[in-house]
């Protein structure tokens, strides 16, 4: 679950996760709500692998390979875990009709595990 929260002059959202792998399928949310890419076409579609560490370093260095990949005209539209290797499917598209991101920022990237659930604020540059 995420929400969007005021941060001036960026785009930043608070998320609450049961995990490391739904935090990432927040993120990818968060992208597709914002990008708005349109005329996917997942008859081109590729797979990346990403041995990351589950933690802030982890989520900025998939999260800014998404964002170049998107620049490259492919769009990430799913992710899971397999084994150690995040997999994340990326398809082509025509446009974007939204707003774009130019990175993901360390500001505030602290991700905190209370109870059951991990909590992180994420920070675009626009």
């Amino acid at each position: 679950m995420f929400k969007e929260i005021n941060h001036t002059a960026d785009v930043a959202f608070e998320i609450k996760a049961k995990s490391f792998e739904e935090l990432l399928k927040d993120i990818l949310q968060i992208l597709k709500k914002n990008y708005k890419p349109k005329n996917i076409n997942c008859d081109n579609k590729s797979a990346q692998n990403y041995l990351i560490n589950e933690d802030e370093d982890g989520v900025f260095d998939i999260v800014n390979d998404w964002i170049a990949a998107i620049d490259l005209g492919y769009f990430p539209v799913k992710i899971w875990k397999d084994d150690n290797f995040y997999i994340t499917e990326f398809c082509s598209y025509k446009e974007l009709e939204g707003e774009k991101f130019k990175a993901l920022t360390y500001h505030k990237l602290k991700i905190e595990k209370i109870n059951d659930y991990l909590y992180t604020k994420v920070v675009f540059d626009v």
